[in-house]
């Protein structure tokens, strides 16, 4: 199975088998952690595998309800768009994962450093270090990864099978040549299943806006993964269709309770 096949037949896994998965897989998922991509390098965002699910078991408490046999924690420096960075970086880990028959959930991240260092190696910045603060890495996101339980499949049964908006409400008009592109967007999974982005043609591709969630959700940092999430579908599409972007930061005004993340610019134009 392709990144891009993944993209419509992976599922959120809610109900996980106590089935370990093997060493010789658990040494393959630890090497695509040591390979994430995301867009601004200046930024240091690691996948941790944690093993040992029960670690993460015991520090998160009855919070959630998934629990898994095995979790990969993802921390970073908070820099400029750090939480959107790590939504494009793990989401592609995400379909890596569902090629490999592996099943995940995405989970809010209520863990704090001091949490998690008595079981993982974090790095260790010198607090009279001038710019302590913006290297620093923080837990930021939790994803629960294992096999899905006897009553439940990895894959979806049909690529159709999504509550998801409608197109027109993901990019109200757009050249034909875009409609795989933008149903692979529609299809992203995001937090509270809010579905937060928005794509704005511009002269020269699209402007890429969050429709701000609610304060009342208290999801704001969940909210701005799910819109890395997004632009990973709208690249590995892009990909498969062979259509050449890059991605661009400008100086772009943000409209009533949307905000501005970033500017896609088409190669093939």
């Amino acid at each position: 199975m392709k990144l891009y096949d993944a993209i419509f037949y992976r599922k959120t896994i809610k109900s996980y088998s106590e089935k370990k998965i093997k060493q010789p897989l658990l040494e393959e998922i630890k090497r695509l952690c040591c390979n994430i991509t995301y867009l601004n390098n200046d930024l240091n965002i690691k996948a941790h595998l944690i093993e040992r699910g029960h670690l993460i078991d015991f520090s998160i408490g009855k919070e959630y309800e998934v629990k898994a046999p095995h979790y990969i924690l993802v921390t970073s420096n908070k820099g400029e768009r750090y939480l959107q960075n790590v939504g494009f970086a793990m989401e592609e880990l995400i379909l890596e994962l569902t090629c490999l028959g592996v099943g995940s959930t995405w989970l809010q991240c209520k863990l704090k450093r001091e949490d998690v260092e008595e079981f993982m190696q974090l790095d260790e910045i010198d607090k009279e270090d001038d710019e302590y603060e913006d290297k620093i890495e923080y837990p930021v996101s939790l994803i629960a990864i294992g096999y899905p339980d006897k009553h439940d499949s990895l894959f979806r049964r049909s690529k159709n099978s999504y509550d998801r908006k409608k197109m027109k409400d993901v990019c109200k008009a757009f050249n034909p040549k875009w409609n795989e592109v933008f149903e692979g967007v529609r299809v992203s999974p995001s937090i509270m299943n809010q579905q937060p982005w928005l794509f704005k043609e511009s002269e020269q591709g699209f402007d890429l806006y969050e429709c701000l969630p609610k304060k009342r959700y208290n999801i704001e940092n969940e909210s701005k993964i799910s819109m890395g999430i997004a632009l990973r579908h709208f690249d590995i599409c892009c990909k498969e269709n062979n259509i050449n972007v890059e991605y661009a930061k400008k100086t772009v005004r943000g409209k009533r309770r949307k905000e501005y993340f970033i500017s896609i610019i088409d190669k093939n134009q």
